[in-house]
């Protein structure tokens, strides 16, 4: 589920913004991405119980489960959806949209790189 929320978040995210940003300006631009990391942390804390298929959650308790769950989702799938944000955001003066699309979609991609070492790193040494 992390994985086509990734996948989600790194390809059709950046269009949306790019909608947000035409339509409504920045003020709708940051409105869709604060949607968006909500409703991606949202589905990390319904993913860390055990009626969701979480494996972990009957034997170590959903206090357990729930901070390891948010951090995963928060930078692999959250990280990406604020640095394409970002760039679309920093780059908005660009006129064509398609290539303004390849670089939120480049910048998603990079803080899913990002996202997935640091958790790694982070969830391994606790």
């Amino acid at each position: 589920m992390e994985i086509v929320l990734s996948l989600l978040c790194i390809v059709l995210f950046p269009a949306l913004a790019l909608r947000a940003m035409r339509r409504g300006g920045v003020r709708s631009l940051w409105r869709a991405s604060a949607l968006g990391v909500g409703l991606i942390l949202l589905t990390g804390l319904v993913a860390a119980s055990s009626w969701a298929g979480n494996a972990l959650a009957p034997t170590y308790g959903y206090a357990y489960t729930a901070p390891r769950t948010l951090l995963l989702f928060g930078l692999t799938v959250a990280l990406p959806l604020i640095s394409a944000g970002l760039a679309i955001r920093a780059f908005a003066h660009i006129g064509f949209q398609s290539l303004l699309y390849a670089i939120g979609v480049a910048c998603g991609l990079l803080g899913w790189i990002v996202g997935f070492f640091a958790s790694m790193r982070i969830l391994y040494a606790i």
